[in-house]
């Protein structure tokens, strides 16, 4: 398996394309691309085994450079975020594999602003780590830069969700919320912020777990505990995130798990009740976006997968709000990152301003019936030059086998291809986490969906 190179992080297993050599590598690009002869690094992690070795290789790199670190242990990925920008850091570092399993590992870069970095700064970065000759750029003895710990990022960062909704009225409503952080870094945090608005909180998985006990990814098969959880326990909502926190999941009072499409719907209706913005959004994300746009009458714009490219659209279209529909909740005014903890708050605000429950808000959304599944590939050079190089034969093959699946259409290759009209859609691309096909389909129909995807399936597994 060879090491994954994108905007979503350097990833790879472990012990296998992922080494203290490659971290050492990447981790020394990284420093040597920001240019910054004096400046601070924050870091943090989740809870996978791996972590705390990669950590210290982190760490030694940088300061033997003759930089700062400033550790803030585990941690969800938008707190570093968030902690990078406000702490005055030149740039930091999540050493997580976000929804991989457990056997993965990865570093996930992010400029002083809090931003992820962009293509070509990854493309900098990897050619930094190629290079042959690491001498030269080692500090002497007595310039060692020096590693201090920090354990106030989390509530850092929750103090700046809480001042940016109405923290009052959900408090007022009591609600009891059930959590499921699948042991990751979400235990670090959600508890704490939760109880923070007055609610009464019942978990599972909530201790830190180097194995995680359920699938990571927070899709409704892999969230049957917290669905129990919720049902036994007469809660409001439940919320399940990823190991990292970024991605957050819903279950309603009735202990049905909603899909994490609803997610970036539900809060978007929350944030959009007090401020009128334009969305954006990835290519993969449901026409529920749409129909969001059009009830508060505002545009929807489309940008490649990645956190950093819908990020970046937002910034640049003036807007403030978007997102992922894998239940990534940007909301630049707070956190211009995917935060699963600015989720919750804005869908508990939604809770306490309409004072119905979630099932009957979610019903008075259009219907849609969306798949998702992967075709593995077989293991190859994955760096950025290769990816862009198998991408343009994967899908010349595929483009011309979907478009005449459609009546009438519409065609989108910015990122891998995108067939659809104003009904329903197909996606395929090369995966930036994992060596797969991706391969999502939407429409109003069960059986059309269905046809979508056999037909998607057919192409990839024919390559």
């Amino acid at each position: 398996m060879s090491l994954m190179v994108s905007v979503s992080g350097i990833r790879g297993i472990v012990g296998e394309s992922l080494t203290p050599p490659v971290v050492m590598r990447y981790t020394r690009g990284f420093v040597k691309a920001a240019e910054k002869k004096q400046g601070v690094f924050l870091i943090g992690r989740d809870t996978r085994d791996s972590g705390p070795s990669i950590e210290r290789v982190v760490e030694a790199t940088i300061t033997s450079l003759g930089h700062d670190v400033v550790n803030i242990g585990i941690a969800v990925t938008p707190t570093v975020l968030y902690c990078t920008r406000n702490l005055g850091c030149c740039g930091g570092i999540a050493i997580t594999a976000s929804h991989n399993g457990p056997e993965w590992n990865a570093l996930k870069f992010c400029s002083g602003r809090g931003l992820f970095i962009e293509g070509p700064e990854v493309e900098k970065i990897e050619r930094f780590a190629a290079a042959d000759e690491l001498s030269g750029s080692w500090t002497g003895h007595d310039r060692i830069g020096s590693v201090a710990g920090r354990t106030d990022a989390g509530r850092m960062h929750i103090d700046a969700v809480t001042k940016s909704i109405d923290t009052e009225r959900i408090k007022e409503k009591g609600f009891v919320v059930a959590i499921d952080p699948v042991g990751g870094s979400g235990t670090a945090i959600t508890r704490e912020f939760l109880e923070r608005l007055g609610c009464t909180v019942v978990g599972i998985h909530e201790s830190p777990q180097t194995d995680f006990p359920r699938g990571p990814e927070p899709t409704p098969q892999n969230l049957t505990d917290l669905c129990v959880l919720v049902k036994n326990s007469k809660a409001d909502i439940g919320f399940a995130q990823d190991p990292d926190g970024d991605r957050l999941s819903v279950v309603s009072e009735l202990g049905k798990a909603i899909g994490e499409e609803y997610t970036l719907v539900l809060a978007g209706e929350s944030y959009l009740r007090h401020t009128s913005t334009d969305i954006v959004c990835n290519l993969s994300t449901s026409m529920m976006a749409d129909d969001l746009a059009h009830r508060f009458g505002v545009r929807v714009f489309r940008t490649k997968i990645g956190e950093i490219n819908v990020t970046r659209g937002i910034l640049e279209k003036k807007a403030s709000y978007g997102g992922e529909g894998n239940g990534g909740v940007i909301a630049t005014g707070i956190n211009p990152c995917r935060d699963s903890i600015v989720g919750m708050g804005l869908i508990l605000q939604l809770l306490a301003e309409v004072g119905e429950p979630l099932s009957k808000i979610v019903g008075a959304w259009p219907s849609y019936h969306m798949d998702k599944k992967k075709i593995a590939l077989e293991p190859q050079d994955t760096s950025i030059e290769s990816r862009q190089a198998r991408s343009k034969e994967l899908y010349a093959h595929l483009f011309n086998g979907c478009k005449k699946y459609f009546d009438t259409h519409e065609e989108d290759t910015l990122d891998g291809i995108k067939i659809y009209n104003k009904q329903e859609w197909i996606h395929l691309r090369l995966s930036n986490t994992e060596p797969v096909i991706r391969i999502m389909a939407e429409s109003p129909s069960a059986v059309r969906t269905k046809k979508l995807m056999a037909m998607g399936t057919a192409l990839a597994q024919s390559i």
